[in-house]
């Protein structure tokens, strides 16, 4: 099996974990909670991973290291630095609203969290740009699966309150940031004085705003109907509809571990080669996440009110018209990695994004009274689908490969599949 075979592998099996972690987790809080504390739960989740997104140091390290040829040492001091500038203020904030603004407690637990959560995700810079997926694997392995061993017993068994729970997610998110701190310890021994101190730091502040603001777009297109459901609709409302969203976009997880696996590819290689690349990722996970959705739309109807309980029956409706948005959005991947890495232009998915996200924010407004929150589901399939043919259309025009290569598998693209079913036979006597 090729490397990039062996490492999608691995990353797609850590994918396939989290998301089962995911669902349990999932479960449990709507058995044990309800839909309010669900909704609540979401509310929290999503102001955090808002937080993360808006940091774009991940990209910035990348392509410092990767393009620009500096040593691991010279960017991580300056990483550090940017971090606490952009950190502390985001987390006091966080605090404050959720001290002195009614209904807003729960803002506090989230600003306990941002901090080594932000670190988490600066530092995963180094490891994707050396591509090693392990480590980039067991930071999500023990944020997600440390909360899950620990939230069950805590909410079925003793009963726990929604403020429990996010105490213990706080506290995986620490542990997360540790195990990321002894990761890191290599890359502290290769140095190189450069003298250029202040334009590494200018260099990478301003990539990192850039990127930031890219990924803040690209977060909202992703949740800015969460954010609307729970203040047009309540939390109740926002945890039915959270289940809809979860289930579908847990089908991202099978694109998402060839996108990882391949970012060396795209971001290290010459043009031509990093499109090709890019490419055959497009391929792989539209044939991935289309087969996929067609079974999740069969089989929702009756696993989902079996499941969660007749109080989430209405997520059926919501899953079904997220499908079609999720199937495209899966080809962006290896899109925003060519363009961000290979060009070094983060502008451009914050172009296509940011009309994406108007489309959903002023569809979701529109079609929520007379939908509910199967409104926001349409609302949000179409800016998914507004925002791959932005992107696709442009990677097309400048890279002169032929859009049906985008889209079409040829015998070529079944022979890792055939390699690794071969190395899983069992030896014929």
């Amino acid at each position: 099996m090729s490397e990039l075979g062996r490492k999608s592998l691995q990353t797609f099996v850590v994918k396939v974990v989290l998301q089962a972690a995911g669902v349990v987790a999932s479960i449990v809080i709507a058995r044990a909670l309800g839909p309010a504390g669900k909704g609540l739960w979401t509310y929290a989740y999503t102001v955090l991973a808002a937080a993360i997104v808006l940091n774009g140091q991940p990209a910035a390290i990348a392509w410092q290291y990767t393009k620009r040829n500096r040593t691991p040492a010279e960017i991580s001091k300056v990483a550090i630095r940017i971090l606490l500038v952009v950190a502390i203020p985001l987390a006091l904030g966080l605090a404050l609203i959720g001290a002195f603004v009614p209904g807003q407690q729960v803002l506090l637990w989230v600003a306990a969290a941002a901090l080594p959560a932000l670190f988490v995700q600066s530092a995963s810079g180094f490891f994707l740009a050396d591509s090693d997926v392990f480590t980039v694997n067991m930071q999500q392995m023990i944020s997600s699966i440390g909360l899950v061993i620990v939230a069950a017993p805590l909410l079925i068994v003793f009963h726990g309150t929604i403020w429990q729970l996010l105490a213990v997610w706080t506290l995986a998110n620490l542990s997360a940031a540790i195990y990321t701190a002894i990761r890191l310890r290599p890359y502290a021994s290769i140095r190189r004085h450069t003298g250029q101190r202040a334009p590494l730091f200018r260099e990478q502040l301003s990539y990192t705003v850039a990127n930031g603001l890219n990924g803040l777009v690209l977060y909202l297109n992703f949740r800015v109907d969460v954010f609307i459901v729970m203040f047009m609709l309540g939390q109740s409302a926002l945890g039915v509809y959270s289940i809809g969203l979860s289930i579908g976009e847990m089908l991202w997880q099978l694109s998402r571990s060839i996108t990882t696996a391949s970012f060396g590819r795209i971001a290290r290689g010459n043009e031509a080669d990093s499109a090709a690349a890019t490419a055959t990722c497009m391929r792989h996970s539209l044939a991935l996440v289309l087969l996929s959705a067609v079974a999740v739309a069969a089989v929702t109807p009756v696993l989902l009110p079996l499941v969660y309980g007749r109080a989430f029956a209405g997520a059926v409706e919501v899953t079904w018209f997220l499908l079609p948005g999720i199937v495209a959005y899966s080809m962006m991947g290896p899109l925003t990695t060519f363009f961000t890495q290979q060009l070094g232009e983060p502008r451009l998915p914050l172009i296509f994004r940011t009309i994406s996200m108007l489309i959903c924010a002023g569809a979701t407004i529109a079609l929520i009274p007379r939908f509910g929150i199967v409104g926001g589901a349409i609302a949000t399939s179409v800016s998914y689908l507004a925002t791959f043919g932005l992107a696709a259309t442009h990677f097309v025009r400048r890279t002169g490969i032929a859009s049906s290569r985008l889209f079409r598998f040829s015998k070529g693209d079944l022979l890792p599949y055939r390699s690794l079913f071969a190395t899983h036979q069992p030896a014929k006597r």
